[in-house]
């Protein structure tokens, strides 16, 4: 019978295969491949493996609401599964994937991961979000720097709010407190003098920020 250690490591062989597909333009063959990952996580009740498979399904698709699924998916099992590196590496990814559709969000995604980098002492990698990070400032939109008076972070916590994520969603995302959520959600709602998450949602469709 296969080990844990033997199933991770495999697992982790076969994410990279994968991302040599999708380096030599066999985008498709690596999706495939993490499908076939992540069922047989499921099979064998291995998160990693799981995890591992929405990552590279994810990363195979590049852009678009699918890959958008599972690379969140990733993220979420990464950060439950207690792999901050793992996590903020799926960041990144999810990150390009929402550049254009929802830079905001994207820029939530960078911003987080290099946090999380730098927290682990991961240098290279702090250094490439710090770079992604200032690219995608210098192309973000005028006015979703200074949306109607709402803070960068509260447009952030805005678009989490409109795509329907609780406060403990949208602190596990942005990593930081379930507190500071609560603050900076009524801080929206007081500020565009809403009554609910719901009219905050509503009111981001009206304006074309989800």
């Amino acid at each position: 019978m296969i080990g844990g250690e033997d199933r991770l490591e495999g697992a982790e062989l076969l994410e990279l295969l994968g991302e040599a597909e999708i380096g030599r333009g066999q985008a498709q063959v690596a999706a495939e491949r993490g499908r076939k990952l992540g069922k047989l996580g499921d099979a064998l009740g291995c998160r990693v493996m799981r995890a591992r498979g929405e990552r590279l399904q994810g990363s195979a698709l590049a852009s678009g609401t699918d890959a958008r699924h599972h690379l969140d998916a990733a993220v979420s099992a990464f950060v439950s599964l207690g792999m901050p590196f793992e996590a903020s590496r799926t960041r990144l990814l999810l990150a390009q994937a929402l550049r254009e559709p929802d830079p905001e969000v994207a820029e939530a995604e960078v911003r987080a991961a290099l946090v999380a980098f730098e927290n682990l002492g991961a240098k290279g990698d702090a250094r490439a979000a710090a770079a992604l990070l200032r690219e995608m400032e210098n192309t973000m939109p005028e006015r979703t720097k200074d949306f109607l008076g709402l803070s960068q972070r509260e447009v952030e916590i805005l678009h989490l709010v409109a795509h329907g994520m609780s406060n403990k969603e949208i602190a596990d995302r942005l990593t930081i407190s379930k507190h500071t959520v609560h603050r900076h959600v009524s801080s929206v709602l007081s500020k565009l003098d809403l009554p609910s998450r719901a009219a905050a949602a509503a009111y981001a469709a009206r304006h074309g920020i989800l």
